[in-house]
């Protein structure tokens, strides 16, 4: 077949664009492809985390339509978004987060990304930890854009100046902080009321109590013989401890709520996950003058994560569907989407240079924990183990620390809870 001089040029141009990822129906010409997605990021810093995804979508040739429930991966934005599906009003991509992913992919509702997975390199850039929350089955079936991490504290750093404090290596040194802010006037811990951040509080006293070996077997691999007499009731009289310096609980009821009283001072500290650094970012706070970050004490070398993920709806236009998915692990999105996140990339192999300091922090962290077999899914995030039992691991924990059961009562609830995993128990990708 013989090409005319305006074929032989647009051929070329044809093969680029499909070698590059996009499509003929990026072209300018052609009408935006429609992409809706549903999410629950609604704080300052979550809106500003998905206008850079909105951003780098539509320069794509998507045509950006969003749903937003608010929820934070909780039960509230699921049932929600079970509605849509069972009404056919499902939307082609769905903010989605631990093993929730796996619960969709059984019920044959999600697309597979292997070929996107393939083309990226998923396989080799994606902590492991993380693959097995994005697969189901062999197959890729989310899209993760973060690793955030969980075992933090986020410190206003003039009360701490104030104080004259250093950042609090160990549990005691913990204890001395939060009793000198408690001297001075100062809040200590700034906690919402929800069971979830009781979770994730008592998920980083558990690794620093009982080590990353004890947070693996108890908790990921669901393992009721790690749960002995010697670390558990050091876990719940700790939690019960730090419940005595949370005297706002009931007047703080969601997690950014006790990030502003941080910010302003009212508190000294929150212990939550890296998106605290993208609500202070989106203030134009800086770390070391305005907040400090540190590990929470005995987690050093650990990387509780937690990852938000998309996952794709089966009966969807496929093309849109593959050109948002590579935009999701474009390395260039990862880096400006998670520096207004606050976590670490996704991906190890995104440049650090541009994050601040607590996001370059978080993502040596995370390489690091990659490594040692020490980057471990957050119990109250869900990436740690299935719903039941994350729900199970919920009630005891959020009943303890608001002071409804006693230590004994808590320990006792929270072995039948592991122990009662039956076939929900799993093994981590090693």
């Amino acid at each position: 077949m013989s090409l005319s001089p305006p074929q032989r040029v647009l051929l070329p141009t044809l093969w680029l664009m499909l070698a590059a990822g996009l499509s003929p129906a990026a072209d300018a010409d052609t009408p935006p492809a429609p992409l809706e997605i549903a999410s629950w990021w609604v704080s300052p810093g979550e809106r500003a985390s998905l206008e850079v995804i909105r951003r780098h979508a539509q320069t794509q040739g998507l045509r950006w339509q969003q749903r937003i429930v608010a929820g934070s991966g909780t039960r509230r934005y699921g049932d929600v978004l079970k509605r849509w599906v069972a009404e056919n009003r499902a939307p082609m991509a769905s903010q989605v987060i631990g093993y929730d992913i796996h619960d969709w992919a059984r019920q044959a509702q999600l697309a597979f990304l292997d070929d996107v997975a393939t083309a990226q390199e998923w396989d080799e850039v994606v902590p492991l930890g993380i693959q097995q929350l994005s697969k189901y089955q062999g197959h890729w079936v989310a899209a993760p854009i973060n690793a955030h991490s969980t075992n933090w504290l986020w410190i206003n750093a003039r009360r701490l100046r104030q104080l004259k404090a250093d950042a609090p290596d160990s549990w005691p040194d913990l204890l001395r902080l939060l009793d000198a802010a408690q001297k001075a006037g100062i809040t200590p811990l700034a906690i919402g009321t929800e069971a979830w951040e009781h979770t994730l509080l008592f998920e980083a006293v558990a690794a620093g109590a009982g080590g990353a070996e004890f947070y693996r077997r108890a908790f990921l691999e669901l393992d009721s013989s790690a749960l002995d007499d010697s670390v558990l009731p050091e876990i719940f009289q700790r939690m019960r401890l730090l419940r005595h310096y949370a005297k706002t609980l009931a007047q703080t009821p969601s997690w950014d709520k006790a990030t502003e009283q941080v910010r302003r001072g009212e508190a000294l500290l929150q212990v939550q996950g890296t998106w605290v650094d993208g609500e202070f970012s989106a203030r134009q706070l800086k770390p070391d003058e305005d907040y400090a970050c540190f590990r929470f004490p005995d987690t050093q070398g650990m990387f509780i994560f937690n990852a938000d993920q998309y996952m794709f709806f089966k009966h969807t236009p496929e093309p849109a569907r593959q050109r948002f998915a590579r935009v999701l692990l474009d390395p260039a999105m990862q880096a400006e989407l998670n520096i207004a996140t606050g976590a670490a990339p996704a991906r190890v192999d995104v440049p650090q240079e541009k994050f601040n300091a607590c996001g370059q922090k978080a993502i040596r962290d995370m390489r690091r924990a990659n490594l040692q077999r020490t980057l471990m899914g957050s119990i109250a995030m869900g990436n740690a183990n299935p719903p039941a039992v994350k729900n199970a691991i919920y009630a005891v924990v959020s009943a303890h620390f608001l002071g409804r059961i006693d230590d004994a009562t808590a320990i006792t609830r929270l072995r039948q809870a592991i122990a009662g995993a039956g076939s929900g128990k799993h093994t981590p990708v090693r």
